[in-house]
């Protein structure tokens, strides 16, 4: 079952307390995290100790994903890729250190971001790129992950509306200037399944 991603609360409220057989995967387009419990999932919408700041740090101040008329050629681009690489992957590090389930989910979001950078660092790498191709792969892999940080329940309201109304207007650039299609635009959702207990049949005593 396919549910949106600020929908899942409204779902959540609907299972009991401890309920056992769901589990959740994030699926934040070609990247999915697989098998979170619900317990998890109620931590995530309550995570007090939540870095309001990693959004601007990996989106609203990282131009190379919304801005359109900067990044125009391999030699400037590469630079503020490198950067947003080594950034995930110092973030990565601290998260995992942390090691609880929560900072594994922010770690492996982070981890997937890290590498829409390398592939956008292989290809810009190559002779005669096709920038505005390659950017445009970046930012179509990219914010599926960005959306998800946008849309976190601990977000700032302040740094919520900057981030979506630069997402907007990167999505709109990215149609019109950098070879993006409207169907590849994938939102991120939460897939829900349900296992049922196998029944325990009790045997009768021999007689």
């Amino acid at each position: 079952m396919k549910i949106g991603l600020n929908e899942i609360w409204n779902f959540t409220r609907m299972l009991k307390k401890g309920e056992q057989g769901w589990s959740f995967s994030l699926v934040t387009g070609k990247f999915k995290i697989e098998d979170i419990s619900h317990e998890v999932l109620q931590n995530l919408k309550s995570d007090s100790y939540y870095d309001t700041e990693l959004l601007p740090s990996i989106f609203t101040f990282r131009e190379i994903l919304w801005q359109p008329d900067v990044f125009t050629e391999a030699a400037m681009s590469l630079p503020s890729l490198r950067i947003l690489n080594a950034f995930c992957q110092e973030e990565i590090a601290k998260y995992e250190m942390l090691g609880d389930e929560l900072s594994l989910i922010y770690a492996s979001l982070l981890r997937n971001l890290g590498r829409c950078c390398d592939d956008s660092i292989s290809y810009l790498e190559n002779s005669r790129p096709d920038v505005k191709r390659g950017l445009g792969d970046l930012r179509t892999h990219a914010f599926p992950i960005i959306q998800f940080f946008i849309n976190h329940p601990q977000n700032r309201a302040d740094y919520y509306r900057d981030a979506v109304n630069r997402l907007n207007y990167a999505v709109k650039i990215m149609l019109t200037q950098f070879h993006g299609r409207y169907t590849e635009l994938q939102d991120p959702y939460w897939e829900v399944r349900y296992t049922k207990a196998p029944e325990i049949k009790e045997e009768l005593p021999e007689t």
